[in-house]
C-alpha cells in the first residue's frame, strides 16, 4: 500500500509541475492583458515554447521506499507582435526582431572564416616540416662530404 501511495504522490508533484508551466505559458502571463482605449484593443501576441522534462524510478532495497520523481519546467516567450482590434476590422502588426536575421548569415560567415584560418595553418605546418627535412638532408650531406 505504501508504494502506491509513493507513486501516486509522485504523479501528483509531476502533474503539479506540467500544470505550473502550462499556467505560464501564456501571451498575458509575459506581455500582459490587452488594452483597450475608446472602441480600438490592442492585443499583445507572442511565440510561447514550453518544455517539461520528467524522470522517476524505483528503487529495489528493502526497508527504502525507493520510488521517487522529478522534473523541469521550461518556458519561452518572445513578442511576435500585436492585434490591433478596432470597428474598421482587425490588424496584425509584427514586431521585427533584426538579430534574429543577423544568425544564419554570421554563422556561416564564421564557418568560412574557422575553414580558412584552419587551412592555412595545416598548409603552414607542412611547409614548416618540409623545410625541416630539407634542411636535415642538407646537413647529413654536408657531414658526409667533409
Amino acid at each position: 500500500m505504501a508504494k502506491q501511495d509513493g507513486r501516486r504522490g509522485a504523479i501528483a508533484a509531476i502533474t503539479s509541475l506540467i500544470d505550473s508551466t502550462r499556467s505560464l505559458a501564456r501571451t498575458s502571463t509575459v506581455f500582459g492583458d490587452p488594452v483597450t482605449s475608446g472602441a480600438t484593443t490592442v492585443v499583445p501576441v507572442a511565440r510561447i515554447s514550453a518544455l517539461n522534462t520528467i524522470g522517476g524510478g524505483t528503487g529495489r532495497v528493502p526497508l527504502s521506499g525507493g520510488d521517487g520523481a522529478g522534473g523541469m519546467g521550461l518556458v519561452r516567450a518572445r513578442p511576435a507582435g500585436f492585434l490591433v482590434v478596432s470597428p474598421e476590422g482587425a490588424d496584425f502588426q509584427a514586431i521585427r526582431q533584426p538579430a534574429a536575421r543577423l544568425v544564419l548569415p554570421l554563422a556561416a560567415i564564421t564557418a568560412v572564416a574557422a575553414v580558412r584560418i584552419v587551412s592555412v595553418s595545416v598548409k603552414e605546418s607542412r611547409r614548416r616540416k618540409r623545410l625541416e627535412l630539407e634542411q636535415g638532408q642538407h646537413q647529413e650531406c654536408s657531414q658526409h662530404s667533409v
